[in-house]
């Protein structure tokens, strides 16, 4: 069995450990799930095999619960403390305490429990006798090709917003479980403060739990790395395509769905017309979409007149039934309508979507892309505060502005005034309920502590909490890992052998430099060299260097755009190797603004 045939097959083990939790009781069971975990839950089981498990009918988690008389009654939610204070209320509203049946109702957390949740139960004489408590952390889901994502949601806001590490043990225990199943590589590279820590927690998993038996490994390395080491690669407007579709539509596990509402708005609450969106509905896997494999990685100009080629290849695949004789329709309809049909649904959907792309960004696109090209070149500083200045006013959206303030405020060095400016005309556009957002952008480094003893703007880089790459030798760490081309006009966009072509030329992720340096050979005294200005870093080699596979795992803590899949998807053609990538979400930048926007859960 090879890797991709290992990694497809980790749905599994989750069913094996979410079958192990059913069996507690073996009775017909009613099982209510958050809606937030329907579509994840999808890709570890479905429907039959839930009713294979004794799962009698399956609810959505509503405010008000129905009446399930004497059934056993499991919910599967997501670790976070108001939804599970939702769920005892409605137990606690059908239930007595006195002639409560035993092992009836259960909770299940994905991925784990936290303490207070043993308190809360046992603080109302409800832990054991009437709730059970249940932990389910899934293997990585396989979404698409050599992608693996646990999707587990706000992993970025509890770690780097928060500085809150409690779920960070379910994701090195989820590095040790996958180390069963392809092996544990001789090289080992992390670069961040939680990477190292995960790291630790591996080791500390290996020697109480056990290490794998697996002699070899299916992967030369592992490359380990924390979120904020990298938050231009998620900050800038991306350019191919499902980084784009990601950016306009909901993209959740995989999956693009947008369906018209019966009472959709067409104005929002400041009276300026909400763009509509085309309905779509499709999986964004290469594997059962050919369409989808073939253009999700191209940057979006050549997009459509892929998709144009196709309808045109389409139209002259189409068989007049007059010309035909019976034997020649019978074999036609069994052969290829249905593959035709198929297609034709494919295209269909991703033009609707390219469609819905254009009106989306379309109007603004050219003119972020330059300003965002003068942020990353640090000139031009002037302007690009008067567009963001621009943004706050012609855009009705709390995400946009935000965004380019944070890119801004890692290149540029924003005096007091200028991030004091700001901030004020944002909460005078989208509310003073926001102010607290000003503590989570201290917290994650984007500006400096207003606590701190005002000085000079020079200094207030220096003040940032955030890895020095995000600091103020941002440039020096740029120009060693040569992660801004000199001439982004000279990328090639059609036909890319530079991975900024993610970003229309004007920057390289930082993933796929390290796949790259590593992939090559680079001494590691220079690969040390060159990244220990990003952040805490830390080399394993147990004889593993040069790699004795051509193959890395990436493993990104906080959240992957699809803009860096794509970069290291084409580091993969170029080099003939072989990178998978992990992480807890594929996210976007407006994920990471929604982040330090929402108030802790």
């Amino acid at each position: 069995m090879n890797v991709t045939q290992k990694l497809s097959s980790l749905q599994e083990i989750s069913k094996a450990l979410l079958s192990a939790i059913f069996s507690c009781n073996t009775n017909t069971k009613y099982l209510i799930l958050d809606p937030r975990i329907i579509r994840p839950l999808e890709s570890v089981c479905g429907v039959k095999w839930l009713k294979g498990n004794g799962i009698e009918k399956i609810f959505k988690l509503e405010s008000v619960a129905p009446s399930f008389n004497d059934n056993v009654i499991f919910y599967m939610i997501f670790s976070e403390t108001k939804t599970f204070k939702d769920v005892v209320d409605q137990i606690r509203s059908q239930v007595n305490i006195e002639t409560c049946v035993a092992n009836k109702h259960h909770i299940i957390v994905v991925p784990t429990y936290i303490t207070t949740f043993e308190d809360e139960l046992e603080s109302l004489g409800l832990l054991g006798n009437v709730i059970t408590l249940h932990s389910f952390a899934w293997m990585p889901l396989y979404l698409d090709t050599n992608i693996l994502s646990f999707e587990i949601p706000n992993i970025f806001g509890t770690l780097f917003v928060y500085e809150n590490f409690t779920f960070l043990p379910s994701l090195s225990k989820g590095l040790w479980h996958l180390s069963f199943v392809v092996g544990k590589p001789s090289f080992i590279l992390t670069l961040g403060q939680h990477s190292k820590a995960l790291l630790t927690q591996f080791d500390q998993m290996c020697e109480v739990n056990g290490n794998t038996d697996k002699v070899s490994s299916d992967f030369g390395g592992i490359v380990i790395i924390d979120r904020n080491t990298d938050y231009p690669a998620a900050l800038l407007t991306p350019g191919s395509y499902a980084a784009l579709l990601s950016e306009v539509y909901s993209v959740k596990t995989g999956y693009c769905e947008s369906q018209p509402t019966a009472n959709e708005q067409k104005y929002d609450d400041k009276f300026n017309p909400i763009i509509q969106k085309q309905p779509v509905k499709f999986c964004l896997d290469s594997r059962q979409d050919i369409v989808y494999a073939d253009i999700k990685n191209r940057y979006f100009t050549e997009v459509t007149s892929v998709l144009s080629n196709l309808t045109k290849q389409l139209k002259s695949e189409k068989v007049d039934s007059k010309d035909m004789a019976l034997d020649e329709i019978k074999n036609y309809v069994q052969t290829k309508l249905h593959a035709a049909k198929t297609k034709k649904k494919y295209i269909t959907n991703h033009l609707m979507a390219a469609e819905s792309i254009i009106n989306v960004l379309g109007y603004r696109y050219e003119k972020q892309k330059m300003i965002e090209q003068n942020i990353m070149k640090n000139s031009e500083k002037s302007s690009s505060l008067s567009y963001s200045d621009e943004l706050l006013v012609t855009e009705n959206d709390k995400h946009i502005s935000l965004r380019l303030f944070c890119l801004m405020a890692l290149i540029y060095r924003l005096s007091e005034s200028e991030i004091r400016k700001f901030w004020q005309k944002y909460l005078n556009h989208f509310g003073f309920k926001y102010g607290f957002a000003f503590t989570n952008l201290t917290n994650m480094g984007f500006i400096p502590d207003p606590d701190t003893p005002s000085t000079s703007s020079s200094n207030l880089q220096s003040k940032l909490k955030i890895p020095s790459f995000s600091s103020s030798n941002i440039y020096t760490n740029m120009k060693n890992l040569r992660l801004v081309p000199a001439d982004p006009d000279s990328v090639n966009l059609k036909y890319p052998t530079c991975a900024s072509y993610v970003y229309g030329g004007i920057y390289i992720p930082l993933i796929s430099q390290i796949a790259s340096l590593i992939l090559s050979s680079t001494p590691l005294d220079e690969i040390k060299a060159k990244l220990e200005g990003v952040g805490p870093l830390e080399i394993r080699n147990d004889r593993g260097y040069p790699l004795q596979t051509r193959s890395i795992l990436i493993f990104v803590i906080g959240g992957i755009t699809y803009a860096e899949i794509a970069a290291c998807n084409l580091i993969e053609t170029l080099t003939g190797a072989q990178i998978c990538i992990l992480s807890d979400m594929i996210i976007n930048g407006n994920d990471l603004m929604q982040y330090i926007l929402d108030y802790p859960k």
